[in-house]
């Protein structure tokens, strides 16, 4: 049984008693829930703030020192509600300065019913646009400065492992050629065979900063032997059981996808390994008619999913903002389901594209 939806609950500012009672009985034969009355600007500015209601339909001219545009300009600028503005005059003066404060609807008395109906809609439909184009851009500042900070940490961090590992190995290397020079007895094969070791541990330094910044495997094998090995290696350190069901996919996607794919499962199976604590983890990739469905599902503690976008939001969680951000590129969607106490589940669905259809 589908869930009741709530109806838009909308504020009425008028100072005559009867033409707001006409306006309420509009609206709810409209299907919207008339939450309040105001009849003074400073009213209508605190009923606002307790109510929060999803629009206000102000009337321009009220019997108070504030007119309905200096409260609609206030309401606006402290709670960023939608407002629609009621008058019975179109002065060209009044237009202008009601446009100052960017209304999201005008509308003239006398009005018809179907005249409300359109107005109150479109008005909602702009804000709730707005509304999730504010949400999206918060989310890329929020993702674009920790970005920065991921890779001036990713930066040092190799710069680190270039001048501590490599470079004194290489370092060693050369005391070792020059000591060789000088020597003419059976020590310098003795230097020789250590060179041998040194190049070898860092030939395996190389490997290893190479794979950590992008496994070979990804490119040369295909996204399910990757999955398969970045599931193992993050499983095998963090303790818990991981159980991978690929379907045998005909032929290898698209490098964009496999590349999104892969490090989408390697940062939910980090999540999982710093914060879960979770004794299984189930990963499912499979082909449903024209789609790529990818799943990271874990039985872990679990979280609370609105705390966790409003960390996100704020640049808290950087690993959720990527991988909706991956998801987007690849023309996918990315859905995260959990509940303290009853794990998680990270899914992934984008457009199926083979390698062929990229070139």
């Amino acid at each position: 049984m589908p869930l009741a939806v709530n109806p838009p609950r909308i504020l009425i500012v008028e100072d005559e008693a009867i033409v707001a009672r006409d306006i309420e009985q509009q609206l709810v034969a409209l299907g919207y829930q008339a939450v309040g009355r105001a009849t003074r600007g400073e009213e209508a500015i605190r009923l606002a703030g307790e109510l929060r209601p999803d629009l206000v339909l102000m009337d321009i001219q009220l019997a108070s020192v504030m007119d309905g545009i200096a409260a609609a300009q206030a309401i606006r600028t402290q709670f960023a509600l939608p407002v629609v503005f009621l008058t019975a005059f179109d002065a060209d003066q009044i237009l202008a300065r009601a446009k100052l404060t960017e209304p999201f609807g005008y509308i003239l008395k006398p009005f018809s019913e179907r005249e409300l109906r359109n107005v109150l809609a479109m008005a909602l439909y702009k804000h709730q646009a707005e509304a999730k184009l504010l949400t999206t851009t918060r989310q890329l500042q929020a993702l674009s400065r920790r970005v920065l900070e991921a890779q001036e940490f990713e930066r040092r961090r190799v710069a680190i492992e270039l001048h501590d590992e490599l470079g004194q190995s290489l370092t060693a290397i050369k005391i070792n050629l020059q000591l060789s020079e000088r020597l003419h007895d059976g020590s310098s094969s003795e230097l020789n065979a250590e060179n041998i070791r040194i190049v070898e541990d860092a030939l395996q330094q190389v490997r290893r900063l190479a794979t950590g910044l992008r496994p070979a495997m990804l490119d040369d094998l295909g996204l399910s032997p990757a999955v398969q090995w970045i599931a193992e290696v993050i499983a095998a350190r963090s303790n818990f059981a991981v159980h991978f069901c690929p379907e045998d996919l005909p032929q290898r996607l698209a490098p964009d996808i496999e590349t999104a794919c892969f490090r989408i499962v390697q940062e939910a199976l980090t999540n999982i390994s710093r914060h879960a604590q979770a004794k299984r983890v189930t990963i499912t990739l499979r082909r449903m008619s024209n789609a790529l469905l990818l799943c990271v599902q874990d039985d872990g503690n679990g979280f609370d999913l609105n705390a966790m976008r409003e960390r996100a939001m704020l640049g808290g969680s950087i690993g959720v903002l990527g991988m909706q951000e991956r998801a987007m590129l690849i023309g996918g969607q990315l859905d995260i389901e959990s509940a303290p106490g009853q794990g998680s589940m990270v899914q992934l669905s984008c457009p199926w594209r083979t390698h062929l259809e990229a070139a």
